[in-house]
């Protein structure tokens, strides 16, 4: 078996691969959460990113 040689590429879940992997798991969003994800349909990831951060406490995103 080969290993991926990847890196430490960063890859981002797109909301029906977020729900299908939660699904699986047995994890269920919350109120706030399915509102928070239905209010950001078609924002940038940055954006969408941004709101989760918040909604968490958290005020900025850590820089590169």
């Amino acid at each position: 078996m080969s290993k991926s040689n990847r890196g430490r590429e960063k890859s981002i879940l797109g909301a029906k691969a977020y729900a299908s992997m939660a699904k699986v798991e047995g994890l269920r969003l919350s109120k706030e959460s399915a509102g928070r994800l239905e209010r950001t349909k078609g924002m940038s990831q940055e954006k969408r990113r941004d709101e989760v951060l918040r909604a968490y406490g958290v005020d900025k995103r850590k820089s590169k």
